[in-house]
């Protein structure tokens, strides 16, 4: 495993290309990052893709969820267009491709989305868990899964991903600080550790958690000053939007 600190591509490099799509992966991948973020949810027929929001609107215009959405019909749906001409073609990406291509080139922290559309959410979690579990056992090497990563803000779906792939490390997101020995807080036992907002980070956070062996990642830093101090307060994993406006800094001062 590769020294922290760590610089991810959130979303790949979202500040320059669409999020969440090849030409963002591949600009992301061209600068010196550790590796890239990525979201994760299932269609109506089962298939993880890549994608974030829970409905089609501020990507496509569409008001539909993902989940309620057939494989392939998403794949006809232009992706890059919103956001100029210049990436008008770029398709959705499937879980499976996007492993099939990256899978070695760098850390791959791949994020399991709970919106389930109108799907039942105890079966959408399930299905979701399994699916990627048996994606990345078939496509990542065993000797590369140490660079995948799960995260999730559903304590529920961590726990079923931790169940089906004991050998993957696991992050839970979270919304501010909490205190890992609350009985509040759905799973922390066996995680890697957790994520949070930049503007909700603090340096007493990470100490509490450092203590206990978690690890912490920070999004979204986008200067090189919210990059430094975030590493300087203790983060060990850092999420640029803009990795070509800080990943240099970073390359020189830490690599």
């Amino acid at each position: 495993m590769r020294p922290l600190p760590w610089l991810i591509a959130h979303r790949g490099a979202m500040a320059e290309a669409p999020e969440n799509v090849e030409a963002a992966f591949e600009l992301a991948f061209s600068y010196a990052v550790d590796g890239v973020e990525l979201d994760v949810q299932m269609t109506a027929d089962g298939v993880p893709v890549v994608f974030h929001d829970e409905t089609l609107r501020r990507i496509t215009g569409q008001r539909c969820a993902v989940a309620d959405r057939e494989a392939a019909e998403l794949l006809e749906i232009d992706f890059g267009g919103w956001y100029s001409e210049k990436f008008r073609g770029q398709q959705l990406m499937t879980l499976e491709s996007l492993l099939q291509r990256y899978s070695g080139r760098g850390i791959l922290m791949i994020e399991l989305k709970s919106e389930c559309g109108g799907q039942s959410p105890d079966a959408y979690l399930d299905r979701l868990c399994r699916e990627a579990a048996r994606l990345i056992d078939l496509h990542v090497s065993r000797h590369l899964q140490d660079e995948i990563f799960i995260l999730g803000f559903d304590g529920e779906m961590i726990a079923k991903s931790q169940e089906m792939s004991p050998q993957l490390k696991h992050i839970l997101n979270i919304k501010k600080p909490v205190y890992p020995n609350r009985k509040k807080l759905p799973v922390f036992e066996d995680l890697w550790g957790y994520c949070l907002p930049r503007r909700k980070f603090t340096r007493d956070f990470a100490g509490l958690c450092h203590e206990r062996g978690l690890h912490i990642a920070v999004y979204s830093c986008n200067t090189s000053g919210q990059v430094f101090s975030a590493i300087e307060a203790g983060a060990d994993v850092v999420m640029t939007d803009d990795p070509a406006r800080v990943s240099k800094a970073f390359f020189n001062h830490y690599v």
